[in-house]
């Protein structure tokens, strides 16, 4: 076992071979393949032997070619096709697959079509928005090297910004493929075989292992002219095993339920520090970090979503977005302004050209902490690609659908982003709530950030709450309905609750209930959610009404 983990480690390609001798058969070779190294790393300290490419790898830094490696990436573009290849020798000795031909004399077309073979090519990129903790938690030891300095220098979350000025570091990954080109990002070719691409799609986060090597970028257009000159050569990977991209490790949630209100009341207090004391406020962004799509209605409505837009006082100072970034694996901050939505260079949404689909701002994976802060659009004209940029961004916050731009069509993905939006005053993007930031008059900003341990006691609680299962007890249809009643009698015609009113509270009285470690909806839960909204629209200026 321990000379087989160590062949997997030094020399992949002759355990491959091995493999194909015991049975020299194609069908399912590529399943025994992976079983046989799932085995293999499943001994403890296994896995953590396998170098790591990190988002800080460059072409220089990579291990040799034909060594067995792991990326965690996400999968940005699946349109790069199927590839051809001769999976075996013409003798039928040796098997010529997981870069294993890239050792032999090319890949010439073979007269006994049977030993041809097709494997998906997608190309994927190191995880955009992942915050420097969670790296640290998962890639610990690979950053402790000399890159280590650097890493913690480039991972500010000022880099995070769409206004970064900064250029990106080296890459193999065009800026074009990366949603973040600013941050520091690495992409290459992945090769996977059989049926194994069948269940990716774009944004899905996986751990890839594989054998490293190389490809030349091509397409469709450029195989069927022969002419055309060969692509740029980058870095691939012959994936054996595409696994669940693995979570950090947390301490575990307290069940005590007083000192679960401990950490929330602690955490709320951690929110309220960037929002000048604003509890509130605060109240509302945790709700916000809470919500995840537990379902999608017939007309597209995206249940369990929270959009929230913090509006705040002019000049307001806020270090919300670096708040977040230590709270959440992954996070993002796009700051806009109109002439960054004009430039032709800034790309929200992912547009396909010349065959190869370029990446936008909001390719994010599920669960990501979108910042969106709009306080630097002023007065200005807002040209074609502006608003392209805004209606993207608008449309992504309110149905939850991300498009993708092709020549002549265009096609939605779903996507489930949290989305906090920072303006002063109303937003111009719809949200599902307003929150009128009010800052304490006496506040005090906290000295220092709360400990290493404190953080992680957030963390945990967060991921739990936010993906635990959530129940409405039938008793509670009775007490919303009489709640709505009650409310929309007492006002003047009906105005002080509608049904829109009622959905976005009943959504929200659910995160609320999971923020307090609740997994049921009750009625002191309902009654605390009318008292936050209530407070929440007590804070709306004022509109005359016309005459």
């Amino acid at each position: 076992m321990l000379a087989d983990l160590d062949l997997a480690l030094k020399r992949p390609a002759e355990l491959v071979q091995q493999l194909y001798a015991q049975d020299a058969s194609l069908d399912g070779f590529d399943e025994r393949v992976a079983a046989s190294l799932s085995a293999l790393i499943s001994a403890d300290g296994a896995l953590e032997q396998i170098p790591t490419i990190t988002s800080l790898s460059t072409p220089t830094s990579l291990p040799p070619t034909g060594s067995l490696v792991r990326f965690r990436a996400m999968v940005q573009d699946t349109g790069l096709g199927a590839e051809l290849f001769e999976a075996v020798s013409a003798d039928g000795k040796k098997v010529l697959m997981y870069g294993a031909e890239e050792e032999g004399p090319g890949a010439a077309a073979p007269d006994d079509y049977s030993r041809l073979r097709e494997r998906q090519l997608l190309y994927v990129v190191s995880v955009p928005g992942e915050t420097d903790w969670l790296k640290q938690n998962l890639d610990g030891a690979s950053l402790d090297g000399p890159s280590s300095s650097h890493y913690h220098l480039q991972s500010s979350v000022d880099r995070l910004s769409l206004g970064a000025s900064q250029a990106a570091p080296p890459s193999t990954a065009s800026s074009s493929k990366h949603p973040n080109p600013a941050e520091p990002h690495f992409g290459l070719v992945a090769k996977l075989y059989g049926e194994s691409a069948e269940a990716l799609k774009t944004a899905d986060v996986c751990d890839f292992i594989g054998v490293l090597g190389d490809t030349t970028l091509t397409n469709v257009f450029d195989e069927l002219n022969e002419s055309a000159d060969d692509g740029p050569t980058v870095p691939a990977l012959h994936v054996i095993l595409a696994r669940p991209a693995p979570k950090p490790s947390l301490p575990t949630v307290e069940a005590d339920v007083n000192a679960r209100e401990e950490v929330r009341r602690e955490l709320v207090a951690y929110l309220a520090d960037q929002l000048g004391g604003d509890s509130d406020a605060a109240e509302w962004t945790l709700l916000a970090l809470l919500a995840r799509i537990h379902a999608r209605h017939a007309t597209g409505m995206a249940l369990g979503s929270l959009s929230v837009n913090l509006a705040l006082p002019d000049a307001f100072s806020t270090s919300l977005p670096s708040a977040i970034a230590s709270l959440v694996p992954r996070a993002t901050s796009l700051d806009l302004s109109i002439a960054l939505l004009n430039d032709v260079k800034t790309r929200l949404a992912p547009r396909s050209r010349d065959e190869n689909l370029d990446s936008g701002r909001l390719q994010l994976v599920n669960g990501t902490a979108v910042v969106v802060d709009l306080r630097g659009i002023g007065e200005g004209k807002l040209e074609d690609t502006g608003v392209r940029n805004l209606r993207h961004l608008a449309t992504t916050v309110a149905q939850q659908k991300l498009a993708y731009e092709f020549p002549f069509s265009s096609f939605d993905l779903e996507t489930d982003l949290n989305f906090l939006l920072l303006s002063e005053g109303k937003a111009i993007v719809p949200t599902d709530c307003v929150v009128y930031v009010k800052p304490s008059a006496n506040f005090q900003r906290a000295s220092s950030a709360p400990p290493q341990a404190k953080l992680d006691q957030f963390r945990s609680f967060i991921d739990e709450m936010k993906h635990a299962e959530f129940s409405i007890p039938e008793g509670m249809g009775e007490v919303i309905q009489t709640d709505f009643v009650e409310r929309r009698q007492a006002s003047h015609g009906g105005e002080g609750m509608s049904q829109d009113d009622l959905l976005f509270r009943l959504g929200a009285a659910r995160l609320l209930a999971l923020s307090y470690g609740e997994t049921t909806l009750s009625k002191e839960a309902w009654q605390r959610m009318a008292e936050l909204d209530d407070r929440r629209k007590e804070r709306m200026p004022v509109v005359p009404k016309q005459e």
